[in-house]
Order: C-alpha cells, then structure tokens, then sequence
C-alpha cells in the first residue's frame, strides 16, 4: 500500500468493516509495523465513518507514543513475514527492557493503563507488552484481573496467553458466558493456529463452502471464528465440541456460517445451509446447541466490536 497515492480512495462501510477486522488480526499476532502501515493508509483515504477516522488516528497516535524509538521495517524490506514477525518481538522485548530499565513505574502504569482502558485494541497492545517485562507484581495482578474482573471475551483470552507466554502455570477459575470454568493456564493455545486439529477442521470446513458459494465470506469466517475461540474457550459448550465425532464438524460449521450470513450479509436461508453441510433430521438437537451458542456469541460480540 506506500508508495500509492490513496487520497482519492474512498471506503464504503463494508469496507471499514472488513479493514477493522484486519486491524484486530494484526494486533493479535503482534504485527505492529503492518498495523502502523495500515493505519497511515486508511487515514489517508476518506470515509463518511468519522468515528472509525477517529479510532484509526488514536490507536496510530497510541502505537506511536508507546514504541517512539522501535524502527519497524519499512519499503524495500524483502525479509519473509516470518522473519519480520520474529525481529518485532526482538525489537519490541529489547524496547521493553530499556524502557523498564529507565522507569522501575513503567510496568505498574502499563498495568494501570491496561486495568482503567475500555479500548481493546489498546489492551491487547498493553497485554503484549506485559508479555516481556520483567516484574514481580505482573504476574499476580494479572491473575487478580482475569478472575475477578468482567470483560471482553478477546482480552480475557489474550490476557491468558500472556501469562502463560510468561511462564505462569496452574488452574485459574473464571466465569464465561454465565458459568464458572476452570482452565489450566499452561495449556491456553499460544495462538489460534495451535488449537487441537478438529477445531481447526470446523473453521477449514466453512472456508471450503464458502469459497464456492459465498466468497465474500471466507474472510469474515475465519475472523469471526477466532473471536467465537477467544468468547467459549475453557468453557462447557467448548469441551464439547472437543468430545464430538467428526460428524460434529458440520453441526458448528453450519452455525458459524449461518450466523455470519444472518449478522453480516442481512440474509441467511437455514434450509439451504442445512442442505450444503448435510444436516439431517437427527443431528437437530445438536444443531440446535451449537446454533445457540453461536447466537449468544453473536448477541454479545456484533454490539460491541473492537
């Protein structure tokens, strides 16, 4: 996207969408030269949204703020993203450890910043930050924070991958989605790649039918799939999904994609959906669980989007 001239460039509101989505992946994974990248371009362009405008400037003027002397790789890097993804962490720890240096406050007003932020997109950039300093009350007051404090279900996750990214281990008990859980902290997936193979078969089985009947939602899927890990991981609903048979597969695919067409693309046609994923008459009860497990994961994430 540098080098091109973006100024005549207009973004529709499905398009704002789309690159929200995006923004969220690449803080997620700690991409934080592409993040900075992205954000001068979609600030360069023009949008009837002032309110994502305004989000993209504060969350550019945050990165900027919090890493003023990281050198992020720039125009005519030919490294692989692997590489370049490796060399931010490094950039990122050694910027850390100066800072910390410098400020023995640093990590407690980073903990502050974290604990008094609504801003997701802020949280996640202070979780991965945490992930790297070394300090004796992170540990315990993130433990603190993820047990007893209501929030949302990406950050919860986030934060669990930060302390075991830390060294933490042991069993944490938490309350999702109107139960209370206990998840063994060591075993938090260190991304949403790592999760256990018929996770990832459900996603990979949306994305082979909408490729071919819904191309535009291939994107959308495999996003919103990752939320849907980050709102039930450690929870009944998930333990379930992990006990299923393969056949199972297509009962959560099907509920992701219908979801999706009902929240995103205005439309749906369950008759349809159940005849692309094989869905019968006895497979409809448990149909019916994963499609209401979907529906309270979209009640509560498509109000309140990062």
């Amino acid at each position: 996207m540098s080098g091109q001239p973006s100024d005549n460039v207009i973004l529709f509101p499905k398009t704002v969408e789309y690159y929200q989505f995006e923004l969220t992946r690449l803080l997620e994974s700690e991409r934080y030269g592409e993040t900075t990248r992205l954000l001068q371009f979609l600030l360069s362009c023009r949008t009837v949204d002032e309110k994502a405008r305004e989000e993209w400037q504060s969350l550019l003027d945050w990165l900027q703020m919090m890493f003023p002397d990281v050198m992020f790789h720039g125009e005519g890097h030919e490294g692989t993203d692997e590489d370049e993804e490796w060399n931010e962490e490094e950039l990122l720890r050694q910027h850390l450890n100066g800072k910390h240096e410098d400020s023995a406050e640093y990590a407690e007003k980073l903990l502050e910043h974290l604990m008094h932020q609504e801003a997701v997109d802020k949280q996640l950039l202070a979780l991965d930050q945490l992930a790297f300093l070394d300090h004796p009350a992170i540990d315990d007051a993130l433990l603190e924070w993820v047990a007893e404090r209501p929030m949302h279900p990406l950050i919860q996750f986030k934060t669990l991958q930060t302390l075991r990214k830390r060294g933490v281990s042991g069993t944490l008990t938490l309350t999702k989605n109107g139960e209370t859980t206990e998840i063994e902290i060591e075993e938090t997936p260190a991304g949403f790649d790592q999760f256990p193979a018929q996770i990832q078969e459900i996603i990979a089985r949306v994305q082979e039918i909408s490729e071919m009947q819904y191309p535009a939602l291939s994107y959308f899927a495999a996003e919103t799939w990752n939320e849907f890990l980050a709102f039930v991981y450690g929870t009944s609903a998930y333990r379930q999904m992990l006990k299923q048979d393969p056949a199972c597969v297509d009962l959560w695919a099907a509920a992701l994609h219908l979801t999706l067409l009902e929240k995103v693309f205005d439309g749906g046609d369950r008759e349809e959906i159940f005849e692309l994923y094989g869905i019968t008459s006895d497979l409809m009860f448990q149909w019916e669980q994963a499609y209401r497990t979907m529906q309270l994961f979209a009640h509560t994430m498509f109000t309140r989007r990062p």
